[in-house]
């Protein structure tokens, strides 16, 4: 009987700490760089290049059990990419050998399911899960080739969002490190399965052909820190 009840304190035991950060609500802030470009189909050929940029939000995190939880975020994102020896129509205007790049702004909504491999929530840990993406701005400009930023030659050929499909839906995957309670960081992939585009990308030769076949596609560098919880 005495081992029954040892058996049974023991199983107790560990269920209460298997337990322990469930239904624990965290909140926090995160912030990071990022380095994004077009994708898809191929259609870009071989001259894009990253487009350098920031994300910046808020998220929540509820734990589910000791070692995973469902955490979602409010993300003010950068994206878009650079293309090289571009030749663009314009209206009437044609931009040849020209160098592009875009600034996209979105807010994005990832959905995550996290799963922590440490004890208390910290360690190793890996996150995926769909994302919604809103566009919010949209700036789009050639330069010659060379040049540099501020060159009088740069042309803005875009700047409202009116062209960019409105709710992107992607998805989120990534690996990162809980140090303690609160102060962790990440890298992370996220990927648009909709187009950047409502109508394609323009008029234009290779690489760009008119494609509106273009997705996002963003590796990003978080740090975050967690409120609330265990300390």
């Amino acid at each position: 009987m005495k081992k029954v009840l040892l058996s049974f304190a023991l199983l107790t035991g560990f269920a209460g700490a298997a337990n322990a950060q469930s239904g624990v609500l965290k909140y926090g802030v995160k912030g990071g760089f990022s380095l994004s470009s077009y994708t898809g189909g191929g259609s870009i050929g071989t001259n894009t290049g990253f487009k350098p940029g920031f994300t910046a939000g808020v998220l929540v995190n509820y734990g589910l059990s000791d070692m995973t939880s469902l955490q979602i975020e409010g993300l003010y994102s950068q994206k878009g990419a650079y293309l090289d020896q571009v030749n663009y129509t314009a209206s009437t205007t044609q931009y040849n050998g020209y160098a592009y790049r875009s600034t996209l702004s979105y807010i994005d909504v990832p959905v995550l399911f996290k799963v922590n491999t440490g004890e208390e929530g910290k360690g190793l840990f890996f996150e995926l899960g769909p994302q919604a993406s809103f566009a919010v701005g949209d700036r789009e400009f050639f330069r010659p080739q060379g040049g540099k930023a501020g060159d009088p030659s740069e042309v803005t050929v875009y700047n409202s969002r009116d062209r960019m499909v409105p709710v992107g839906i992607g998805y989120v995957g990534g690996i990162g490190y809980q140090i303690t309670s609160g102060f962790g960081l990440g890298v992370r992939y996220t990927g648009d399965f909709s187009n950047v585009y409502k109508d394609g990308f323009g008029t234009g030769s290779a690489p760009l052909q008119g494609s509106n076949n273009f997705h996002n596609g963003v590796f990003q560098l978080q740090v975050h820190y967690l409120f609330g919880g265990k300390s």
